[in-house]
């Protein structure tokens, strides 16, 4: 899945939010903490919400990236079988950033169709709360 957000912050302000995991989760709509536990590693606490309950979870991330080229790679398993790979690039424009986004899910389980409507609302209001800050 491809995404693409025009985001009105200068370059730089939109890489520190992607690579500095306690900004980052104070700008994601559902998680609630990034916690470290090695070089590039962290595991994430999310709640998401089934109807009205909160059904919070944790998951291992390991993130790579490359400040010359503005990149940004996410690499996360969740629930130990839904295997997912997101890569920002960051490209600058006149008065904004521009942001490419690729994430591909590996699952044994029918769950990309419902995978990709989350993340496509989650990851707008990331980059809306990110514009914001």
């Amino acid at each position: 899945m491809k995404l693409s957000f025009r985001i009105r912050r200068d370059i730089d302000h939109i890489f520190d939010y992607l690579t500095d995991m306690q900004k980052f989760a104070s700008a994601h709509p559902v998680i609630t903490r990034i916690e470290k536990t090695a070089d590039g590693n962290y595991l994430v606490h999310e709640t998401i919400k089934l109807g009205f309950v909160p059904f919070p979870f944790t998951y291992p991330v390991t993130i790579k990236k490359n400040a010359t080229d503005k990149t940004v790679i996410f690499k996360a398993t969740v629930f130990k079988f839904t295997k997912i790979e997101m890569k920002f690039s960051l490209r600058s424009g006149n008065e904004d950033t521009m942001i490419d986004e690729e994430i591909d899910f590996q699952s044994p389980l029918p769950v990309v169709f419902i995978l990709e409507r989350i993340f496509k609302k989650q990851h707008h209001q990331l980059f809306k709360n990110i514009e914001m800050k």
